[in-house]
């Protein structure tokens, strides 16, 4: 195996074939692709939590900044995400997924550090940006690389125990990111993204990739021409494919509901529902106690999914079915949020979502992985998260309006009825499966 390109001339001798210092170490500390990805996606999941968890409560209090401040902020990082979402995809495709999941990890590192190192509107805006990038460079090349390492049969096993594990790490680093900040409001922030930029040392070292193949093209070819073609194989491939296209469509839906539901519950129980008076406990510890329940529920959730049929994770009607019933009832959460006046009520059905919601990502990637070849499979994947930050950028004016000419309680309740098309869609995606399916069986028995 060639020499990795970090690797220093001095840490290779010449004449030795075969000599690689990462593949070494990988092979000392018995670093397998999975645990590789396992800490990835813990460290990713409890640095973010630790920087998410106060966050908007650094913004809104020590930094000032107003309203329109903060949704500028916030349409900054999804600005970003849906800008950047395809490049950075086409990239992890043609030059490989491990680089572009360390310069992520180093973007988003500098990104959360810059957002909470000064408490002023500007350096939290470019903070925000360079963080949307950062998420962009991850996000479908972390699962692209599993895939290609593993197969995708063991990484739609492995995408399932990551979406337990990481809730281990939200709910340890909820009450270490409070407990810091009581300190120091924006050092949780700063640890944070300090946690990023050692994770992707780390990762440096001890993340294989030998599954990747660089797409065979002539050297001559420029750079962006060779982005350019793997963005138009990616193109061809789900505009030949009407079920990609019907999950494309889908996740939008659902990126516009989400971006409503989790912009704006926090905001409804402080201003319309009555907290308990229990033990006279202070707001912010009813917000972390949900947080944390929520976290559990997911854990409960996920692992049911997991011990429920997970090898039927490569069939098209289990998949599809399980997505079409976690929407619905996540619609049916959301509305009774926005209408229920009860505190517990509200609490026990925004656990609900959450726990949904952490639910649909597993399964919505098998569902990918079962319609996308490889060589294509980051650019994909990263087109649905795109289609997701559109949803999102789309819905959030949309559901501020609402709430500003009508109420909160409305535009949550429309961020519920957000979901619905895509419930439309999921049927019209069945019968595309097996339209598929059968084309398929029948170029098998030609």
């Amino acid at each position: 195996m060639p020499c990795d390109a970090l690797v220093c001339e001095w840490d290779c001798p010449q004449g030795i074939p075969g000599y690689d210092v990462h593949d070494l170490l990988r092979r000392t500390l018995g670093i397998d692709p999975a645990i590789a990805y396992y800490i990835l996606k813990c460290g990713h999941a409890l640095f973010y939590t630790l920087v998410v968890s106060v966050s908007l409560i650094f913004q809104t209090t020590e930094a000032g900044l107003s309203a329109m401040q903060l949704l500028l902020v916030a349409a900054a990082l999804q600005g970003a995400i849906l800008v950047s979402e395809m490049p950075t995809g086409v990239l992890a495709d043609t030059y490989g997924r491990k680089r572009s999941v360390l310069i992520g990890l180093l973007l988003l590192g500098s990104g959360m550090s810059l957002s909470g190192a000064i408490a002023s509107f500007w350096p939290i805006f470019a903070g925000h940006l360079i963080w949307g990038f950062g998420h962009t460079f991850i996000s479908g090349a972390a699962e692209a690389w599993i895939a290609d390492e593993v197969g995708v049969v063991r990484a739609n096993r492995i995408y399932l125990r990551t979406a337990q594990l990481t809730k281990f790490f939200w709910i340890i680093a909820i009450p270490i990111s409070i407990g810091i900040a009581t300190f120091d409001l924006n050092l949780p922030i700063l640890l944070g993204g300090a946690g990023f930029a050692l994770l992707a040392i780390f990762l440096t070292l001890l993340m294989p990739e030998v599954g990747f193949q660089r797409p065979a093209r002539p050297e001559t070819r420029q750079t962006w021409r060779e982005l350019g073609q793997t963005l138009h194989e990616s193109r061809g491939l789900v505009s030949s494919r009407p079920l990609l296209m019907t999950i494309l469509v889908i996740i939008a839906f659902y990126g516009m509901a989400g971006q409503g539901f989790i912009t704006l519950w926090v905001a409804h129980f402080d201003r319309n529902l009555s907290f308990p008076t229990l033990w006279s406990l202070e707001p912010v510890i009813w917000f972390g106690a949900v947080r944390m329940a929520a976290a559990v529920l997911s854990l409960i959730v996920v692992e049911f999914i997991r011990r429920w049929r997970v090898e039927s994770l490569n069939s098209h009607a289990v998949v599809s079915r399980a997505l079409f019933w976690i929407n619905s009832l996540q619609m049916l959460s959301v509305l009774i949020i926005a209408t229920t006046d009860s505190f517990a009520v509200a609490a026990a059905f925004i656990c609900a979502a959450i726990a949904l919601a952490e639910a649909f990502d597993p399964l919505h990637l098998a569902w990918l992985n079962q319609n996308v070849e490889s060589r294509v499979r980051a650019t994909v994947i990263s087109m649905s998260s795109q289609m997701e930050a559109f949803g999102k950028t789309a819905g959030g004016p949309i559901l501020g309006g609402v709430a500003s000419v009508l109420s909160l309680r409305s535009a949550i309740a429309v961020a519920g009825l957000a979901i619905f098309p895509a419930l439309i869609f999921y049927f019209r995606a069945f019968g595309q499966g097996r339209m598929e399916g059968a084309e398929s069986e029948d170029a098998a028995e030609a």
